[in-house]
């Protein structure tokens, strides 16, 4: 059993709907974010957009997502690697899966309204150094481009959130909900309480990433985490503080169960 301290417990509830693929990619949101959102902005794709591909399928926002990893030089790499695993391996499936990803992704972010821009995500309070700064963007930049109203934040930067996080309050008045990958959780909980507590919109869901470490006193790294405008949402009874909820939430590595949290 999981074990965290209250204030990560969500104490309101909306309809919640998975968007993305099983396991890991998959995200809990509010179905109400769904249906009013115009744009979706999702900073960190890597070599998973079934997130956005499925929102895109519910809703037809447009799509604006965020990562300077992806390029002609990242497919190289994959292709090199998975021939190597080939060469030992003898897998051929192996080879024709990186094939058709390339593809997926080419089909994907070539359609109207789906941009991948290939820019790091930053907070506007960082200087850069010369040269540097065709390889990031801010929120605020962002918004100001590609439109600020009733945008969704699908959020996962390995631990580059929490520079964001007092942009995103700041924001917070024109999103129809976030979801939003924690890491490091153990040593940054008060940085994430002090989120909680200040932004006005309601956390509704919590989910442990169980590809993550887990603390000696069971305290789980990396969390996602959802929230939904106050609108959206009602008080939880006192018996639906039961996470991971059936039927939606699914382990991120499905070769290991998701076990229960408990708050304390």
């Amino acid at each position: 059993m999981y074990k965290l301290p209250k204030i990560f417990c969500p104490t309101h509830k909306t309809e919640l709907v998975r968007v993305g693929k099983s396991n890991d990619g998959g995200y809990i949101i509010p179905k109400k974010s769904i249906e009013k959102t115009k744009i979706l902005y999702s900073f960190g794709i890597y070599d998973d957009w079934s997130f956005e591909e499925n929102f895109k399928k519910k809703s037809n926002p447009k799509i604006v997502c965020f990562d300077n990893s992806i390029g002609l030089f990242f497919w190289v790499k994959k292709f090199i690697k998975e021939l190597i695993f080939f060469s030992f391996k003898k897998n051929i499936f192996c080879q024709i899966k990186s094939l058709i990803s390339f593809f997926h992704y080419k089909f994907f972010f070539n359609k109207v309204n789906i941009l991948h821009v290939k820019k790091h995500i930053i907070s506007k309070n960082i200087k850069l150094i010369e040269n540097n700064e065709e390889k990031f963007i801010n929120l605020e930049n962002i918004l100001k481009k590609w439109g600020a109203e009733n945008f969704f934040l699908k959020i996962d930067i390995e631990g580059a959130e929490y520079s964001l996080l007092d942009e995103i309050i700041f924001h917070q008045d024109k999103m129809t909900g976030l979801v939003m990958e924690f890491h490091n959780c153990d040593i940054m909980k008060d940085k994430i309480t002090n989120f909680i507590n200040k932004i006005n919109l309601d956390l509704v869901h919590i989910h442990v990433n169980n590809f993550c470490d887990i603390t000696n006193d069971d305290f789980p790294t990396v969390l996602e985490l959802t929230f939904s405008p106050k609108n959206y949402n009602q008080m939880r009874k006192s018996s639906e503080f039961n996470f991971p909820l059936k039927g939606i939430d699914q382990p991120n590595n499905k070769d290991i169960e998701d076990k229960s949290i408990s708050f304390f």
